[in-house]
This record gives structure tokens, sequence and C-alpha cells, in this order.
């Protein structure tokens, strides 16, 4: 992972390891132990870090790589980058917030409901129309994002799966980039990405997908970025990511898509 690039904080992947893993063995009591001191885990080096979890420095080399990380060193760099929540709400929003609580519920509630209309209205349906049909005539399909919306794209993954069709998804860079690599003309990609970070954030890969030759989906609130331009189709996610609301209109953005699959395939 030396040219690795995070798509994430490193506790989200500690978090997917302890919520999904079947064995609680010494890697499981290593990430659970990182969870819990996660904030003094930033600082420590590897032999405070292994004091700290009760095993060798070796067996904390090898746990790092189990990651996908290629040593220590790549661990604790993305270790200590900042990941905070307060960083998701702008300033106004926070004093609103300590000073009237129901003053900014009622905001936050006024933003959602707007975005999810947005996101709802009659040509956005009849875009999402369009994105079932073209998952119902491709042959693999691929769905690409970061942070929060790994969430709402398993989500997805999980209700199509339902519906006997599976849905390719990766949280790490070079998962997504190794899919990406191997997609062709017969497929579909969805590119997830509200305020269009993934464009500027990961170009590589996002130029992986686009000359793939696959279809390509994407569902932002930045529709005018000349970065999709490309895209066989764009579906807006509603107008404002501000205080972090946008999130709302994609799950209710990829919601309908499993309607309108579901629809299709029981007519």
């Amino acid at each position: 992972m030396s040219d690795s690039i995070s798509m994430g904080s490193v506790s989200e992947r500690l978090l997917s390891f302890i919520n999904t893993a079947q064995i609680h063995d010494s890697y499981y009591d290593i990430a659970l132990t990182l969870i819990r001191n996660y904030e003094e885990a930033k600082h420590m080096p590897i032999a405070k870090m292994a004091d700290l979890c009760f095993v060798s420095q070796a067996t904390i080399s090898r746990f790092c790589r189990f990651l996908g990380y290629d040593s220590f060193k790549t661990f604790h760099d993305d270790l200590q980058k900042e990941f905070s929540v307060l960083n998701d709400y702008t300033k106004q929003f926070q004093s609103m917030l300590k000073s009237s609580d129901e003053k900014a519920s009622l905001m936050y509630r006024d933003r959602i409901m707007n975005n999810i209309d947005e996101a709802l209205s009659l040509d956005n349906l009849t875009r999402i129309r369009k994105a079932s049909d073209m998952l119902a005539e491709s042959g693999r399909i691929a769905f690409f994002s970061h942070h929060f919306l790994w969430d709402t794209g398993q989500f997805f993954q999980t209700k199509m799966i339902m519906m006997d069709r599976y849905v390719e998804m990766y949280q790490s860079y070079e998962n997504q980039m190794s899919c990406a690599a191997s997609l062709d003309e017969t497929c579909t990609a969805i590119i997830c990405t509200v305020g269009g970070s993934y464009f500027s954030y990961y170009p590589d890969l996002f130029s992986t997908i686009m000359n793939s030759g696959a279809a390509t989906i994407i569902l932002t609130q930045n529709t005018g970025s000349i970065f999709t331009n490309r895209a066989d189709l764009v579906i807006g996610c509603g107008e404002t990511n501000q205080d972090d609301t946008g999130k709302y209109a994609v799950l209710a953005v990829l919601d309908h898509l499993v309607l309108q699959y579901m629809k299709r395939q029981h007519r």
C-alpha cells in the first residue's frame, strides 16, 4: 500500500473489521483495543502500541499489512489524519444547535426535505427509470464511492441481491482500482459523490472508470461539473450538502432505483 490513497479513516477500517469478523482472534483483539484507545493510539510508536495490545511488534506489523497497509509507518500516517465530526457542520449550525436546538433541527429538516424533493423531481424520476433499464441490461454492476456513501452503497447492494443481482462494491482504493480496470463495455459503473469530491480526490481511479468502456451513472449534486460530461447518465441528488444533509437525497435516489428495478422485474 505504498502508493495507497486513503478513502476513509483508519477507524472506518477497524470498525468494518470488528463488525464483520467471524473469528475473534488476535487481530480482532488488536482492532478492538485500538478503537477503544483511538486518540492515544494516534501518537503511539509501534513498541508502545504492541504493549497496549499485549502482542509483539511483529504482530502489529502483520496486522497493519492485514488491513492493507504495507508497513506500520503508512498505517500510522493514516491514523494521524484528522477526521473530525465538526468538519461536517458549519459554525453557524453548531452555534445555532447550542443556542436553540429546536431551531437548528427545523432548519436541518427543511434542508433534508428540500434535497429529497429535488432528488425525486419528475425529471429525476425519468432519469432513475433510465438507470434501472441500464442496470437490467448490464453484465456487471459496480458501485464506486467513499466515506459515508459506502453505507448507502451497501444498502443498495443488499436490496439488489434480494432480486438476484450482485452489485460489486469495494472499500479500499486498491480494490476499487482493480475493479475499475476490469470493467468493459458490457458493464455499468455507478459513481456516487454528493459534492463531486470523488472526481478530484481520485483522478486516476475516476479516469480508469471512464476509460473502461463501461456505461457510467453518476449520482451527485455537482451536475454541472466538467467531470460529468462523459457520463452516460447524471442523476442529481438535491441542491445542498450543507451540514451533511446531502446523504439523504442519495439514499432517496438509490431507494427509488431499487423500486424501479423491482417494478421492472415484476411487470
